[in-house]
């Protein structure tokens, strides 16, 4: 009977054969997933045996994988900021950069003293941000917002799960056309892809993750422009916006929120790769 390390070796090789880029890493979480154990269990009893049902299951996540169905849709959980979030098809998978944009909002709460802030978090996707920013500051009051009904689901379920915090509100709708409330911080990580840029995407992107998380319009910015003027209605003067971005798009940005917002102060904040990825909005 086939075991464990043989199961893992052929793996690695159809997924190298494939073009994956991490089929190590790759390998080890699928045929972990199909076994229900741990990485660490894997490896612990790499010599097991594994039955036929077993291994028919392991070549079905497999097929997936090298059909481009992205590994977080597969395993259906994605880590984000230390935590692990579900996530399927109807959300953008969490990135690594958009959490230089949860490092910058904590920076700016922790030298803003607000007593209980009120934090509206549009486009909320999987709820990674919100969800990051209550747990890290239990006493906000987070308004998270997705125009799609499926997203503000899973949204609610992965803020309440990380969190164990009930100071929340998940509504679906277009931006903050519905919100009547004044605002201390708007947060985003909205589409900001050009149209015409998404069918050269990655095949896991392009196949998989939702169109209307990805697509920005013509220039990549239109969502954003009317976000940031929906924005003037209902955030606080001395109010902040914090914004994910294409870095190719900070000048464009940044010439409407200078006549929209003439008092604030517009800074250009880097991604661990050194990408102009956040834009933040502030009076401080």
């Amino acid at each position: 009977m086939i075991n464990i390390k043989e199961v893992l070796l052929s793996t690695r090789k159809v997924l190298n054969e494939n073009a994956i880029i991490d089929s190590d890493l790759e390998s080890d979480l699928l045929v972990a997933f199909a076994l229900k154990i741990t990485r660490a269990q894997l490896h612990a009893n790499i010599n097991s045996p594994i039955s036929i049902s077993e291994q028919k299951t392991i070549q079905n996540l497999v097929n997936r994988r090298i059909g481009h169905e992205p590994l977080a849709y597969i395993l259906g959980v994605r880590e984000f900021f230390g935590n692990l979030f579900r996530v399927n098809e109807s959300v953008l998978i969490p990135r690594q950069e958009t959490e230089c944009l949860v490092e910058s909002i904590i920076n700016y709460l922790r030298h803003k003293s607000i007593e209980s802030p009120k934090v509206l978090d549009v486009g909320c996707g999987s709820g990674v941000i919100g969800a990051s920013i209550l747990k890290y500051f239990p006493n906000i009051d987070l308004i998270s917002i997705d125009i799609s009904p499926n997203a503000a689901q899973i949204a609610y379920e992965n803020i309440l799960k990380i969190t164990n915090n009930n100071n929340f509100h998940v509504l679906v709708g277009d931006l903050i056309e519905s919100i009547k409330v004044q605002v201390d911080l708007i947060v985003a990580n909205l589409p900001y892809i050009p149209t015409k840029r998404i069918p050269t995407l990655q095949k896991e992107i392009f196949l998989y993750e939702p169109k209307t998380a990805l697509d920005g319009g013509t220039k990549g910015v239109e969502i954003i422009s009317r976000l940031i003027e929906q924005s003037t209605k209902i955030l606080k003067p001395d109010g902040a916006i914090f914004l994910e971005i294409d870095p190719d798009q900070k000048y464009i940005l940044k010439n409407k929120i200078q006549h929209l917002f003439p008092k604030h102060k517009i800074k250009v904040l880097h991604d661990l790769s050194g990408q102009e990825r956040v834009l933040s909005i502030t009076i401080l």
